[in-house]
This record gives structure tokens, C-alpha cells and sequence, in this order.
């Protein structure tokens, strides 16, 4: 009888251990993915994150409307927490007579995400005139990484 409560204690004492190293290894788990950021997005979050950028996408954009990107751009890279989420904004001003191709916003130039850069982009729009406005994504993220203004002819 006594050897039979004995073996009883050990085992609820191996299914307790059991148990606490579970829970330990499932906090752990939550913890470094919040830490490392490594949590990924769903693609519903992925697009509703994208929509505040792509609704200002197209052809013959205001310039009002791209100030207001500008702006949308600027709030977003001060919250952004990293860089994966900083988003470029590339301006290319096309006159009269200029073949200059359209600005690429393919390539993510880090320096083109500085409020200050961002701010000097806004000051070169003009309200009067409309712009072609085109948005880049991260292949791996799939988030919107850059976009690119051309004032249009």
C-alpha cells in the first residue's frame, strides 16, 4: 500500500512537471515572436495596412491629393517601430520636352523614408497640378515600400 501511494506521487509529480514546462515552452513561444517582431500579418491585415496608400494611387492624382499621401507617408514611418514598415517616397519632375522615365519607387532608398526628405518632397508639389503616383511592395512582406510621384506633362 505504501509502495502504491509512493508510485502515485511520482507520477502526478512527472505529469505536473509535464504540465509546467508546456505552459513555459508556449509563453516562451509568444513572447520571442512579439520581441522579434517575427509575428507574421494575415493577409487581411496586409491589405487593409496597404489601402491607406494605394488609394492614392493612379494616373492623374491632384496634387492636394498627393500632399495628403505625403503626410499619410510621414505618420507612418514616425510610428513605424523598424524598418521593415518604413515606406519611400521617390519623387521625379518631368517638364516639357523632358523624356525623363517615371520615378521607380522599386528600389527602397533608406534615405528616401527621413520626415525631413518626405517634408521637401510635399513643398515641391503643387496643388494645381496632378501627378502619376505608383506604389511598390516588398515581395517577401508584401507591404507597400515605396511610392513613387511624377508630375504629370
Amino acid at each position: 500500500m505504501e509502495n502504491a501511494s509512493k508510485a502515485l506521487i511520482i507520477a502526478g509529480a512527472i505529469l505536473l512537471a509535464i504540465a509546467i514546462i508546456g505552459v513555459g515552452m508556449f509563453v516562451f513561444n509568444n513572447v520571442y515572436d512579439t520581441i522579434t517582431g517575427s509575428a507574421d500579418m494575415s493577409s487581411q491585415e496586409i491589405a487593409a495596412y496597404n489601402q491607406k496608400f494605394t488609394a492614392y494611387a493612379g494616373e492623374n492624382v491632384r496634387g492636394a491629393n498627393v500632399k495628403s499621401l505625403c503626410d499619410t507617408v510621414n505618420t507612418n514611418n514616425l510610428a513605424a517601430e523598424d524598418g521593415s514598415k518604413q515606406i519611400a517616397v521617390n519623387y521625379d519632375t518631368v517638364y516639357e520636352g523632358d523624356n525623363t522615365q517615371v520615378a521607380s519607387p522599386t528600389e527602397k532608398n533608406e534615405g528616401n523614408t527621413t520626415s525631413s526628405v518626405i517634408t521637401g518632397v510635399k513643398n515641391k508639389i503643387l496643388s494645381g497640378k496632378t501627378y502619376k503616383v505608383t506604389i511598390a511592395t516588398d515581395p517577401d512582406s508584401g507591404l507597400v515600400s515605396a511610392i513613387g510621384i511624377q508630375l504629370n506633362k
